[in-house]
């Protein structure tokens, strides 16, 4: 009967560390950009560049940010250029 007890106790443990472990695995929600935040930095699929996109800006409507790809939000040109983002090219 001590046996059956032990077997059941660490089938519990075992079994809830995978469920810990498979939640940590899930992606976590994007974070939200703050409303002040209006500048796109958008990474090209193409060519894997850093661009920013300024609202009034030729792609910044269809232009989608992921967090979860590295695309960020920024406040400010100067944010944006400080982290290694160039001004998007207008045609």
């Amino acid at each position: 009967m001590k046996a059956l007890s032990v077997f059941f106790g660490i089938s519990i443990v075992i079994t809830m560390g995978f469920s810990v472990n498979a939640q940590q695995k899930k992606s976590p929600n994007p974070p939200a950009k703050k409303p002040e935040c209006l500048i796109k930095g958008n990474i090209s699929v193409s060519s894997g560049k850093k661009w920013y996109h300024l609202p009034g800006m030729e792609d910044y409507e269809k232009t989608r940010i992921d967090p979860l790809k590295g695309e960020k939000w920024f406040c400010t040109e100067e944010e944006a250029r400080k982290s290694g983002w160039k001004k998007a090219p207008t045609n």
